[in-house]
């Protein structure tokens, strides 16, 4: 009998293997967080995450770190961070219907060149300058032009030094331009890349022989039909020498050369030092230390003086922005300066003139002109002022009294610098007291010192000493409401601005941010949308080797200056030329 044939079935698994792995076909799909959960879901639970925690998972393997750096989840998490009011800045939009890109930062973010923004840079950048980490590098690669804040032979001789010049700095990108206001036969600017050696023009005057000095530097703040600043490759800049005459510079970024465009050499009753200049072509302003303001055209590669304006009841320090009216010709110049309070004391006020071409639809019957103008000349045609300091008529209430209380607490001895975006006003006090043998503040003549008046006795609240600034709001209501009789120019106090120790040099104010230089190189932001503030620079101890006091040498210190923009502040102080950036 032959043996029965066994089934070709397979037979049934054993209840225990010992021993035996299963065959690949076998082998069950092991279930993970990255292969079981769609991107969309990841993407939802991520974005309940902090920046800590989305760069922490970032690091956890290929498909995390794919989600973690997503662009629109970084977007969600600077909106949320720093606020739609923070995106918006001075004069940025999001999320309107025009398509206007938001504006986070100081200026225009540079895009990469598929025009997507890079959400997550720019989150990175704006942590930075909230908590002042950055790192600082110094201009003086060996050249003499970068003086130090004490002069050498005052430790031979045993006295102070005058006060150092005062320095112009602009910034175009990663291009620094900046020139001493000190007199020599020829002037000189410098011009500083990080990709390329450091370049000098020298700016001749044509009438004067002797020394001669750079009061004044402003860059073309116009914009290609494109919508991207006119910052490269060519960037234009206008220097101004103490004689009044004035040259246009082209400066090629490509190439690293520069080119003179033009020069204009005023009227003689037109030779005033220019202290503060604003470029948007072809429309240039400039202002001098007795406050004449000035108009010119550089249309067609020629200037054209088309106005002259002065006023009597505003005084310096001064800042002004100049900026192009949307959808139409006209530009718009917004000044905040200082005025005076009665008896002897001094607040800020700030005003508003429209500039447009004579005819245009901004224009009206009554041209603020010195001169006939020609037709399609630039003039004044709209102007309107407020100030924070706003004694009413007649009798007043106890809610009216209050307020003018308040404003009274507010008035300040000396004013240091004011400042300006447009939007936001910010008041520096100077309420420090004169040393003994320095030049007074009632001298004769004019003068390009802050205004102050030594003679009171007034000493400021200590809630508003030297070292807190002053923050104001400006609004400046639209020609409908105006007329209207809705609404009227206001200058309303914020808040005050705490933070910085030492007496305050000088300002900076763009979109919403504030910079402030202090005499003893302590730098301070603040971010007005949202009220904090954080120290970049630390106090530096000052000594001369002499048993001069700090406050002696604070006092001595030369007008500093300041200025930033999204990436970086540039400083001119106590510790000379230096850079902090903060895309880092």
């Amino acid at each position: 009998m032959s043996k029965r044939h066994l089934s070709p079935a397979p037979l049934p698994v054993a209840k225990r293997q010992h021993g035996l792995q299963p065959s690949s076909s076998e082998r069950r799909t092991v279930t993970t967080f990255d292969n079981v959960l769609y991107d969309e879901l990841i993407l939802f639970i991520f974005s309940y995450l902090d920046s800590r925690d989305l760069c922490a998972v970032e690091a956890t393997n290929k498909n995390c770190s794919r989600l973690a750096s997503d662009n629109q989840l970084w977007k969600a998490l600077f909106v949320r961070e720093f606020g739609k009011a923070r995106l918006r800045g001075g004069r940025g939009f999001y999320g309107t219907a025009s398509g206007r890109v938001a504006r986070p930062l100081p200026s225009r973010v540079s895009l990469p060149d598929n025009d997507v923004t890079n959400w997550k840079w720019m989150y990175r950048v704006s942590s930075n300058w909230r908590n002042g980490r950055c790192v600082v590098e110094s201009f003086g690669e060996g050249s003499s032009s970068v003086a130090s804040p004490l002069d050498q032979t005052s430790m031979t001789t045993g006295t102070l030094c005058p006060p150092s010049p005062k320095w112009h700095v602009l910034l175009a990108g990663s291009l620094t331009v900046f020139a001493t206001s000190e007199r020599s036969q020829q002037p000189t600017i410098s011009f500083r890349d990080r990709t390329g050696p450091l370049m000098k023009v020298k700016h001749e005057s044509r009438l004067d022989d002797g020394p001669v000095g750079i009061s004044a530097i402003a860059i073309d703040q116009s914009q290609s039909p494109s919508g991207t600043p006119s910052h490269g490759p060519i960037v234009s800049f206008v220097a101004f020498l103490t004689t009044g005459e004035f040259s246009v510079y082209d400066y090629d970024s490509s190439s690293s050369t520069t080119g003179l465009r033009l020069t204009y050499v005023p009227l003689p009753h037109h030779r005033l030092p220019v202290t503060h200049a604003a470029y948007h072509h072809p429309v240039l302003v400039t202002l001098s230390h007795t406050f004449t303001l000035m108009i010119y055209d550089l249309s067609g590669n020629t200037v054209a003086h088309t106005q002259t304006l002065t006023s009597f009841t505003s005084h310096p320090p001064t800042s002004m922005v100049l900026s192009a009216m949307p959808s139409t010709t006209s530009y718009k110049l917004v000044l905040a300066y200082a005025v005076p309070v009665y008896p002897s004391h001094w607040s800020v006020g700030a005003t508003e003139l429209i500039i447009s071409r004579a005819g245009s639809v901004y224009s009206s019957s009554t041209i603020l002109a010195d001169s006939p103008s020609t037709l399609s000349s630039f003039v004044v045609s709209q102007t309107r002022s407020a100030r924070a300091f706003d004694v009413p008529q007649g009798w007043i209430d106890e809610q009216k009294l209050q307020l003018m209380r308040a404003q009274w607490d507010r008035k300040v001895k000396q004013v240091a610098d004011t400042q300006t975006d447009g939007k936001w006003v910010v008041l520096a006090p100077g309420d420090a007291p004169l040393i003994s043998g320095s030049p007074s503040a009632n001298s004769s003549g004019p003068s390009l010192d802050p205004p102050t008046l030594s003679s009171s006795a007034y000493v400021s609240s200590p809630s508003y000493s030297s070292a807190h600034l002053q923050l104001y709001r400006l609004h400046m209501p639209s020609s409908a409401s105006i007329r209207a009789h809705s609404h009227a120019p206001k200058l309303t106090f914020v808040r005050t601005l705490h933070g910085p120790r030492g007496r305050v040099l000088a300002l900076a104010l763009a979109d919403g941010r504030c910079v402030s230089l202090s005499a003893d190189g302590s730098i301070w932001v603040w971010d007005l949308e949202s009220g904090g503030g954080a120290e970049v620079a630390p106090p530096v101890a000052q000594s001369d080797g002499l048993g001069n006091s700090s406050e002696e040498l604070e006092m001595r210190t030369g007008r500093g200056t300041v200025i930033f923009d999204e990436r970086r502040i540039v400083s001119a102080g106590t510790k000379g030329i230096e850079e902090r950036r903060f895309d880092i």
